[in-house]
C-alpha cells in the first residue's frame, strides 16, 4: 500500500471515530435526558398524584397532627395535620407556574431591552448597563422582598418581582451576544444589501443570539425557585395553606428541635430535586449546544 493510500486510511479511520464520538455524545447527554425526565415527573406527580391519593392538601385534620411516616402518610403530617406528602406533590404547581412566569416576563424584557442596548451607541447604552449593574448589586432575594413589600402581598407582585431580578441577567447576556454579533462580517455584507435593522435582528442576529439565553432559563428557573420558597419561608408571598414548598418548611422549621424531622425535610427534599433538575437540564443544553458546533 502506497503513502498516500496509507494516509487516505488513517484520515478515514479518524473522521469515522470523530463521528463515532460525536454520536456517543449525543446519545450519552445524560444531563439533558435526567434533567428533562425529573421535570416532566415533577409536573406530571403534581397533577396526578393528588388525584390518586384520598387526603386534601389543604384540609386541616388537628387529630392526625406530626403523625409521623406511615403507610397511610407516606411523609407524616405537620402540626395541622396536613398531609405533606400530596402537599409536597401539589406544590410544583404553583411554584413551578410562578416561576417559569416570572423568568420568562424577564426573559422578554430582557432581550429586547438588551438588543436595543447592544445596537445603541453613547450614553443610552451606558445608561442601560449601568442600571443593570445597579440592580444586580443587590442581592435578588433581598430585592424580591423589598419589590413584594412595596408592591402587595399578591402572586400578581411576586411574578413581576421575580421578571424584575431576571430582567439585568439577560439584558447583559444578550447585549454581549448582540455586541460580538454585529461586528461580524455576515452582518455588514447584510447591512450594505440594503437589509432594514429589524430585518437585522429578527433574521439574522436573534437566531445566533438566543442559545446562550436558553441555557439561562433554566439556570434562572432553579433561582427562581428558590427565591419563591424563601419568600414564603419569610412569609411573604405564597401564604399557608397552599401548597408551596418554602411555607411548608416554615410550618415544619419549629418541629425539627423537637423530634418531628419530616415535616421539614421532605419539602427541602422536593425543592432541592426541582432545583437540581433545571441545572442538570441547562447543563445539558449547553452540551447540546457544544456538540452541535
Amino acid at each position: 500500500m502506497s503513502i498516500s493510500r496509507v494516509e487516505e486510511a488513517a484520515a478515514e479511520g479518524l473522521l469515522q471515530t470523530r463521528a463515532s464520538d460525536i454520536h456517543d455524545r449525543r446519545y450519552l447527554n445524560a444531563p439533558l435526558i435526567v434533567g428533562s425526565v425529573m421535570i416532566i415527573m415533577l409536573v406530571l406527580a403534581s397533577f396526578i398524584g393528588p388525584a390518586l391519593i384520598p387526603w386534601e392538601p389543604e384540609r386541616v385534620d388537628p387529630l392526625a397532627a406530626l403523625q409521623p411516616p406511615s403507610a397511610s402518610h407516606i411523609f407524616g403530617t405537620d402540626s395541622n395535620g396536613l398531609d405533606i406528602f400530596v402537599r409536597s406533590l401539589q406544590a410544583p404547581r404553583i411554584d413551578l407556574s410562578i416561576a417559569a412566569a416570572g423568568v420568562t416576563l424577564g426573559l422578554l424584557l430582557g432581550v429586547v431591552i438588551g438588543v436595543a442596548a447592544g445596537f445603541a451607541r453613547g450614553l443610552i447604552g451606558e445608561f442601560v448597563m449601568r442600571l443593570a449593574d445597579l440592580i444586580q448589586a443587590f442581592p435578588l432575594l433581598i430585592l424580591a422582598i423589598a419589590i413584594v413589600a412595596l408592591t402587595g402581598n399578591k402572586l400578581s407582585n411576586v411574578i413581576w418581582a421575580l421578571a424584575f431580578v431576571n430582567t439585568p441577567i439577560f439584558l447583559r447576556l444578550i447585549r454581549s451576544r448582540v455586541l460580538t454579533i454585529r461586528e461580524l462580517r455576515y452582518i455588514e455584507a447584510a447591512t450594505a444589501l440594503g437589509n432594514t435593522r429589524r430585518r437585522l435582528i429578527f433574521k439574522h442576529v436573534m437566531p445566533n443570539a438566543l442559545g446562550p439565553v436558553i441555557v439561562q432559563f433554566g439556570i434562572s428557573m432553579g433561582y427562581a425557585i428558590l427565591i419563591l420558597a424563601g419568600l414564603a419561608f419569610l412569609g411573604v408571598g405564597v401564604q399557608v395553606p397552599t401548597p408551596e414548598w418554602g411555607s411548608m418548611i416554615l410550618i415544619g422549621a419549629s418541629d425539627i428541635t423537637t423530634g418531628q424531622w419530616w415535616t421539614a425535610i421532605f419539602p427541602g427534599i422536593m425543592l432541592a430535586a426541582a432545583v437540581f433538575a433545571f441545572n442538570l437540564f441547562s447543563e445539558g443544553i449547553e452540551r447540546a449546544r457544544e456538540i452541535s458546533r
